[in-house]
């Protein structure tokens, strides 16, 4: 069994490998793959997802369950609270936004997205699978590799790698209805662009997902005044009371992670 240290407050959680001599009387375990103790800062501490390339690829992905297991979206987040509360996600924001995508690459447009949120904002990027297409199998672990060492998180920015362990459609309005149910006082908002704002309408029971968010923060994606009046409209139309923020244009809207999948395969 691998045994870790971890040091987490309101920011990255840091990591690890425990010293031989370290004893762990009061550990947690997780996975049977597992033992750790959350202590304090100090030498050796790096982001957990630097860690990763050093594991063996059972100790890597329980890792990352663990991490994913963190955040109130993972149905395991119970479990974890239970045997180890200290490791919990413990921002007290009074707002979550989510920036969700398959981010299959991450590239600069990802990035601008983040990058013109407002600092004060809590905000977990969520790697996914499309529900509307075919459901391919992820390695978890080399798709966090691949996140993280493309993306340039802010303070409050958190890589939630929980939906990543699953290999099966996960519309949005499911697990934000579960998350309300949990935390009906929490405000939930998202992160999207302008092309999935726009079509917000053909998303998963979208009727049931809007009145649920608090805001939509809408990243430009090539369009112009007259496209964000109309989709505007169709969104006041099934939730007039939604809060939507248009973020403004960044140098990176023409960037499409279909098309850089596409010039890899030629």
């Amino acid at each position: 069994m691998l045994k870790l240290v971890f040091y987490t407050q309101d920011r990255p959680l840091k990591v690890r490998l425990a010293f031989p001599e370290e004893s762990f009387a009061l550990s947690c375990q997780w996975e049977n793959k597992l033992d750790f103790i959350v202590g304090e800062s100090g030498d050796f501490m790096m982001t957990w997802t630097s860690l990763l390339p050093d594991l063996e690829a059972e100790y890597a992905e329980a890792l990352v369950s663990l991490v994913a297991a963190r955040y109130p979206i993972s149905e395991h987040h119970q479990e974890l609270k239970k045997k180890c509360p200290e490791i919990i996600f413990q921002n007290h924001s009074d707002e979550w936004v989510f920036f969700g995508g398959s981010f299959n690459p991450w590239h600069k447009g990802h990035q601008s997205c983040l990058n013109l949120m407002p600092e004060d904002k809590t905000c977990l990027i969520v790697p996914d699978r499309n529900p509307h297409k075919e459901i391919r199998p992820l390695d978890p672990v080399t798709t966090v590799l691949e996140i993280s060492t493309k993306a340039k998180f802010g303070k409050r920015q958190f890589l939630v790698p929980t939906f990543l362990l699953d290999n099966k459609p996960n519309p949005t309005v499911n697990w934000v209805e579960k998350l309300k149910e949990n935390f009906p006082g929490q405000k939930i908002s998202l992160l999207i662009g302008f092309d999935s704002f726009s079509s917000i309408k053909s998303w998963t029971r979208s009727q049931d997902l809007l009145p649920k968010l608090h805001t939509l923060y809408v990243a430009s994606r090539l369009e112009d005044d007259e496209d964000r009046h109309q989709a505007l409209d169709e969104v006041h139309a099934l939730n007039a009371g939604i809060n939507v923020i248009f973020l403004g244009k960044h140098l990176f809207e023409n960037l499409s992670s279909t098309e850089i999948r596409k010039k890899r395969e030629v």
